[in-house]
């Protein structure tokens, strides 16, 4: 009889000590920051594609696709532009000035970031005017950026662009 106490005993601390650590871990993922999957990064990575093909393609829409409908774009000089009709406004403006299409945008070292409402991102930018002779890098830095899952799809939420590099 003793030896059945013990068993039983055992097999019930068992199942205690498995019931509080499934207990714990439930509530330790409650406010944490969920994990990226791999397809969430590639799909976070295409929006910058979206983004410099809409600029070198003067491609609009393809451009405001990577947004979300009240995104927020700060360009490198401090101008916020918010929602998509204001950086329609200052993508066709930007078109204008660069009429020969001398300009393409690209970006690498994208770095990916989850946080509760979504992810954060930091992205390096470099402009080249391809119709110099050599080409010619015109601009560099690096984008600040907040992204959201939506109904669509990942989006930026807000861009923010910094010239150059911080000081060290």
């Amino acid at each position: 009889m003793p030896q059945r106490h013990a068993i039983f005993t055992s097999i019930m601390a068992l199942v205690s000590i498995g019931a509080a650590v499934l207990l714990y871990s439930e509530r330790g993922t409650e406010g944490a920051t969920p994990k990226l999957t791999g397809a969430d990064i590639a799909e976070i990575q295409q929006l910058s594609s979206r983004y410099n093909g809409g600029w070198d393609f003067r491609d609009p829409e393809l451009y405001l696709s990577a947004y979300t409908d009240d995104g927020v774009f700060t360009t490198g000089a401090g101008e916020p532009y918010a929602g998509k009709k204001a950086m329609r406004d200052y993508l066709m403006a930007g078109f204008e000035k660069h009429v020969n299409g001398d300009a393409t945008h690209n970006s690498t070292t994208v770095l990916i970031e989850p946080t509760p409402e979504g992810a954060k991102g930091r992205v390096y930018w470099y402009v080249i005017n391809v119709l110099s002779q050599p080409p010619a890098i015109t601009g560099s830095g690096h984008y600040k950026d907040t992204y959201v899952k939506t109904s669509n799809g990942w989006r930026i939420k807000t861009r923010t662009s910094v010239r150059g590099w911080p000081k060290r």
